[in-house]
């Protein structure tokens, strides 16, 4: 099996109407239209399934690949495929919402819920996210009944390379201005609490989700940045960010030539042009271009000088062990 180079789906015009034309400007996306907020890097969503360019899976979807061989793909044999991971160029402020968890999703839903993660990519002067509640004597409750949500959001002014960790029950909203990286289970489970007044087409607001919100949502958690750990491997060293029970985030910080030595799939996108190498053949991916290293294809190696952002599935022992007292630095590894 080699190495999948992918090509993205989007999602674009009404279904983000707060996207921006950056993906085609900034990180060279064939985007189908000016107004585009997601490029889906690696996804298995029903009509939303990244597409192979190269080898024997060329022009076929991710998901004819699971199909063939799912766990010479994942290295589990759990389904349905768990990591989605997209770019994202928000012009204007995404909704105010809130991702559950497993358990209420697929009781309500029938779905997976949602745990994400944000590398910041681009960040405009001024630009800012939500990031929790303020700390609040009224319940969360009162606080949406009286229409105070927006004065109670908790607001962070990120820079580029800062990472984000986004558990379940955080109310969130990625503000205009700013372009991530962003992991997440394979699940679009979210529930808007406020949407700034926005119309669709029709003219009507789009759909909230109050009660639901106000069901999943953990108001206490108050969450920094994160610090990540940084270890020296062969080729470089890798800056370890997030490892908790849906995956792990990671930026490579490539000299020469890296393993790519993960027990399961990894996710790769450089920031900068870079070769990724195996016993099959190797692949030349130009900036901010994904590829998937499938988990039986354990002899890739990274080449270039250069930095890569990297997703795989956790592996929580390995890591606390290599990291000892460090693990606490890695947001969701240390319970």
């Amino acid at each position: 099996m080699d190495v999948f180079v992918m090509e993205p789906r989007y999602r674009f015009g009404e279904m983000t109407p707060w996207g921006g034309d950056n993906l085609r400007l900034l990180f060279g996306k064939d985007a189908p239209e000016d107004r585009v907020g997601e490029s889906l890097e690696v996804s298995a969503l029903d009509n939303l399934e990244s597409i192979i360019i190269n080898g024997e899976y060329a022009g076929m979807t991710l998901a004819d690949a699971l199909r063939d061989d799912y766990e010479a793909v994942t290295g589990t044999d759990k389904a349905p495929f768990p990591l989605l991971l997209k770019l994202l160029d928000a012009k204007d402020t995404l909704s105010v919402q809130v991702h559950p968890g497993d358990e209420y999703a697929i009781k309500n839903d029938g779905k997976l819920g949602k745990t994400e993660a944000w590398m910041i990519l681009a960040a405009e002067p001024g630009s800012r996210i939500a990031y929790g509640l303020k700390p609040s004597e009224k319940s969360l409750k009162q606080i949406v009944e009286d229409g105070e949500i927006e004065d109670n959001l908790r607001w962070v002014y990120p820079r580029p390379g800062e990472v984000y960790y986004i558990p379940h029950g955080c109310v969130h909203a990625l503000g205009g201005g700013v372009m991530v990286y962003e992991i997440q289970q394979s699940s679009d489970a979210t529930y808007r609490f406020w949407d700034w007044g926005r119309v669709g087409k029709d003219g009507k607001p789009r759909q909230l989700h109050t009660q639901k919100a106000l069901d999943v949502t953990r108001p206490e958690l108050n969450l920094d940045k994160v610090a990540g750990a940084t270890v020296l491997t062969h080729g470089g060293s890798i800056t370890h960010y997030i490892c908790d029970d849906n995956f792990a985030l990671m930026r490579l910080n490539v000299a020469g030539s890296m393993p790519l030595d993960f027990k399961y799939m990894a996710f790769v996108t450089p920031l900068d042009e870079c070769k990724i190498v195996w016993g099959g053949g190797e692949v030349t991916l130009r900036p901010f271009q994904t590829a998937l290293i499938p988990a039986c294809v354990n002899d890739a190696r990274i080449e270039g000088h250069l930095t890569a952002l990297c997703s795989s599935l956790p592996e929580k022992q390995k890591l606390r062990e290599e990291l000892s007292y460090r693990a606490e630095n890695v947001a969701g590894l240390v319970d």
